[in-house]
């Protein structure tokens, strides 16, 4: 995509609601599998996919962003996800964001507190389904939480005072020091990259608004609290390279897109991927729009 037509999506985000954009993708979708000639995926298709061609196996810990339509399953998310948490154990780790449904900044513009139990995610039907099964925590984070199911305990309680949302002191630091892989199901968004910006930048909170900001938390017990920290500042971000477009231009050793439902599914070791991206930040190749 050219430079152009990042200004132009950073324009039409800059004069349409959050919602509004939201609908628009599902629309989109919709008309997508409606025309589209493949067949349904089934639970075998994508299990095969994940273990046979994937290489996903017991104890692997994975951070999961997913479009489920784009799937095409012919199973429910909840299907999908008892497959990945069978097929890592619990001596393995799930976790997917849990952002709102909006942008962070749209969010703290709008003084919205976050509920743990109420708001909905902006990050798909998938990462829904998943916060309200078994065994699933939450982070107390107010635009960056996380959800996570697994023996392993992660510090999801103080979230909301890490340096950054991503940084090493943040849940999605831990996956990143731990060993971990990224598994993008139906689209190329890869949310840990926003850790690696935030690590290997030479100030932390370059992607960020200046300020913290002083947003709302409304905890499990119903109980309210203010926290601060910091917000991606959309001006930075819509002039970036979407992470996805940049991880497949430098194209890590363990990189793998196969073609699955109407789009494709992604999965890379972020460990791999970290050491790619710093040794590309090195020469000056970011995914900041020159």
């Amino acid at each position: 995509m050219s430079n152009i037509m990042y200004y132009i999506k950073h324009y039409l985000k800059s004069v349409t609601s959050a919602r509004f954009r939201t609908k628009i993708k599902r629309e989109k979708r919709h008309l997508r599998l409606l025309f589209s000639t493949n067949k349904k995926t089934s639970l075998e298709d994508f299990r095969k996919l994940l273990t046979d061609t994937l290489g996903i196996k017991k104890g692997d810990w994975l951070l999961v962003s997913s479009s489920f339509g784009n799937l095409n399953a012919d199973f429910s998310p909840q299907e999908a996800i008892e497959l990945l948490q069978s097929i890592v154990t619990k001596e393995g780790l799930v976790m997917m964001p849990y952002y709102p449904p909006m942008n962070s900044t749209e969010w703290a513009e709008k003084d919205n507190v976050f509920d743990m139990t109420e708001t909905k995610s902006g990050m798909g039907v998938l990462t829904n389904v998943f916060s309200k099964m078994p065994d699933v925590h939450k982070s107390t984070h107010p635009t960056k939480a996380i959800c996570y199911w697994g023996e392993v305990k992660l510090a999801i309680d103080q979230h909301f005072n890490s340096t950054t949302p991503f940084y090493w002191d943040s849940p999605y630091g831990e996956l990143l020091k731990h060993g971990s892989k990224s598994l993008c199901l139906g689209l190329k968004n890869i949310p840990i990259f926003h850790a690696f910006e935030d690590i290997l930048s030479e100030h932390y909170y370059d992607y960020y608004h200046p300020e913290k900001k002083k947003l709302k938390i409304r905890l499990p017990d119903r109980t309210e609290i203010e926290v601060s920290t910091y917000v991606h500042n959309p001006d930075i971000i819509d002039h970036c390279i979407p992470a996805g477009d940049y991880v497949r231009q430098i194209n890590p050793p363990t990189y793998q897109r196969v073609p699955f439902g109407t789009k494709y599914v992604v999965v890379v070791d972020n460990k791999c991927l970290f050491d790619t991206v710093k040794e590309n930040f090195r020469k000056g190749n970011t995914r900041l729009i020159k």
